[in-house]
């Protein structure tokens, strides 16, 4: 049951680490979707959650059991980045070519893609499992 309660703890965890992520980085983006900006920023945070927990769930399947974000092993975070960097990508391509956003030109890219969301799902879900990690 403890692990179960660790694994609903990341819920807040990643929950303000995406926010803080958001709010600091959309001067890096021309919205197009037609949202205010402030609900855009919490409706993405939120969406993050969904993904992030979606990763490590595929992690505890892989696994066989949720104990792994008690002590992630370097395979696990190889699998969380990786995921985290595939989904950031496929998100930004398809938006992108949507229109319903754009980036400054003070975004940095690789290859057509924002760098800050395409590491932004990989950094705040290895950020979230080293917090928990310090939670006792």
């Amino acid at each position: 049951m403890k692990n179960i309660s660790r694994f609903f703890l990341l819920i807040p965890i990643i929950l303000i680490l995406n926010l803080i992520w958001e709010f600091s980085h959309s001067s890096l983006y021309i919205d197009l979707s037609g949202i205010s900006p402030i609900p855009h920023l919490f409706l993405a945070s939120f969406t993050d959650i969904l993904i992030i927990l979606g990763i490590f769930l595929i992690v505890s399947l892989k696994n066989k059991n949720i104990n792994w974000i008690n002590t992630p092993t370097r395979k696990d975070y190889l699998i969380v980045v990786l995921l985290g960097l595939i989904i950031s990508a496929t998100i930004e391509i398809i938006n992108l070519n949507l229109g319903r956003w754009k980036y400054t030109r003070l975004m940095p890219t690789i290859f057509g893609i924002g760098i800050s969301p395409l590491i932004q799902l990989a950094a705040t879900a290895i950020l979230s499992l080293l917090i928990i990690k310090k939670i006792n």
